[in-house]
């Protein structure tokens, strides 16, 4: 019960997202269709990374429709939302570039 007897509703969602992981197309060895993703995966990433930066700077605009990820996500990552991202980071010498910039 809220106020002078009202009914309070609270809603609420809960999403898992699978990133797949920035990829390193020269270690990757990839090919046709998934180099391909593994392209479209970067591209997501990057755009991800830039709308979390505008929202982090208090821009006007926020990045959202710059790709499929951020659209649908648009209500996981703005206003009163709590986001919380797990990196799963490589020890491996050659990864040492791209762990520190996750």
């Amino acid at each position: 019960q809220g106020p002078a007897g009202h009914r309070v509703m609270r809603q609420s969602q809960f999403r898992l997202v699978d990133l797949a992981g920035s990829e390193r197309q020269k270690y990757s060895k990839a090919e046709g269709r998934h180099l391909r993703e593994a392209s479209n995966i970067n591209r997501s990433l990057t755009v991800l990374g830039k709308v979390i930066m505008a929202l982090a700077a208090g821009s006007k605009h926020v990045p959202y429709r710059d790709s499929k990820l951020t659209f649908l996500l648009k209500n996981s990552l703005g206003g009163n939302s709590k986001t919380f991202l797990i990196a799963n980071i490589a020890l491996a010498a050659k990864c040492q570039d791209e762990s520190l910039s996750t």
